[in-house]
């Protein structure tokens, strides 16, 4: 009931109807007074919005201990009790994506050489690049000579890297395997092979995927008639080239400098289009659930075409539970996540993976109420409903995709 100050006058304010109870019998309006205090609006807020959590509290207890109840209630029409099935989605995606966002963003997953653990071996592999190719151009037999021989010096440098970065996923992989082995006899076992101990894997980061940008495009500056794309390229030639071949301390400073301008604004290119063509993805995601539930919705009636009481209708109020419920799972699966990430228990793990299967339990057993099958009948159901629903999802994913591939290719022409 509203909790506004009903007025002495009977007359509909919104269309002039003689008002004989609370409401107009004619638009529906409530016959209340227009003008209300600081206070009353106050009251009136707290109100609503205690009532609306009463009703999405009571809901979500629902939702998630019966599934399928929820939905069986709205078709069979009791619904006062409950937050409607639109305002449920809205709300709980709402949220969801505001997590999400918060914990996968470009930022995350796109990342510079710089912010890389392989820093020192990407810097390696562009002068390596540089020396190898300048080498093949330049006209000094000098410089050609010694950029050969510091190509091949950095090759082995790198290869000293990757045999590191080897031995240490090794080390960690017989630490997980080799149970009653401590750290320490694992660490002696290997460098007895002649492999050496890294406490830090070059090249992994535990909990975050990383994409590496390739920082090939061909700008260039040229001193002499040898080009550097490199500037440890440019620093280990200058330390290798004979006195009288050196450039001087000022200009050495100034070629320096520029070089590495040219190499920052080349991966700040690459970086910038690479950052924004993930965002531009990631924020697709939500457009994508929202076209999917309806046609989540069609393939529920395809595979329960025999019901002939259940409308189109019915099956997408399903739906949107099933949706809502994911949100609230894969919430709680974040959440274990971060709580893994801080204490990296084993436990913790099992429970996040444990989460994952609940999510798919949870879609059978709401089946299984809904539609009110057998247990054969559902299971069957199930498994093809997600592999449809999993081909549905792969193909947004290319629509979206390519959307998002033009949008960034029209940006960039204009």
């Amino acid at each position: 009931m509203s909790h506004y100050h009903e007025r002495s006058e009977k007359n509909c304010l919104n269309c002039g109807t003689l008002v004989e109870g609370r409401y107009c019998q004619n638009c529906g309006q409530e016959n209340i007074e227009p003008k209300e205090s600081f206070l009353g609006l106050l009251t009136h807020f707290i109100y609503d919005i205690t009532h609306f959590d009463g009703k999405f509290f009571s809901t979500l207890k629902w939702l998630v201990a019966r599934p399928g109840f929820l939905s069986k209630e709205f078709i069979s029409g009791r619904r006062n009790s409950y937050l409607h099935p639109i305002r449920m989605y809205v709300f709980t995606s709402a949220f969801f994506f505001l997590v999400f966002f918060t914990l996968f963003n470009a930022g995350n997953i796109v990342k510079t050489n710089e912010e890389e653990p392989s820093l020192k071996r990407a810097q390696l592999v562009a002068a390596r690049e540089n020396l190898a190719a300048s080498s093949e151009t330049t006209n000094d037999s000098i410089a050609r000579v010694v950029s050969k021989k510091l190509a091949a010096d950095i090759d082995k440098e790198i290869g000293t890297i990757d045999s590191q970065f080897k031995a240490a996923v090794m080390i960690d992989s017989i630490k997980k395997s080799a149970a009653g082995k401590t750290q320490k006899n694992v660490k002696d076992s290997l460098e007895g092979k002649g492999l050496k101990f890294r406490h830090t894997p070059i090249g992994e980061e535990a909990g975050n995927a990383f994409i590496k940008i390739d920082s090939s495009d061909k700008e260039d500056f040229t001193t002499g008639d040898f080009d550097y794309t490199s500037v440890l390229a440019y620093q280990r030639m200058q330390q290798a080239l004979p006195k009288d071949k050196r450039d001087g301390w000022l200009k050495k400073t100034f070629n320096t400098r520029l070089i590495a301008l040219l190499e920052q604004n080349k991966e700040k290119k690459q970086y910038e289009y690479l950052r924004a063509f993930v965002e531009n993805l990631l924020h697709s995601f939500p457009k994508m659930l929202f076209v999917s539930l309806p046609i989540f919705a069609l393939l529920l009636q395809l595979l329960y075409r025999s019901r002939k009481d259940l409308l189109y209708s019915d099956h997408a109020i399903f739906a949107i539970h099933l949706y809502c419920a994911t949100f609230i799972f894969l919430l709680t699966w974040f959440g274990i996540g971060e709580l893994y990430n801080l204490s990296h228990w084993g436990i913790i793990r099992l429970i996040s993976v444990l989460m994952i299967l609940l999510i798919f339990f949870y879609e059978y057993k709401g089946m299984r109420y809904f539609y009110n099958q057998g247990r054969g009948k559902t299971i069957v159901k199930f498994i093809i409903l997600n592999i449809m629903s999993l081909l549905v999802m792969i193909f947004l994913l290319i629509v979206f995709t390519t959307i998002s591939v033009s949008q960034m290719a029209t940006n960039t022409h204009h």
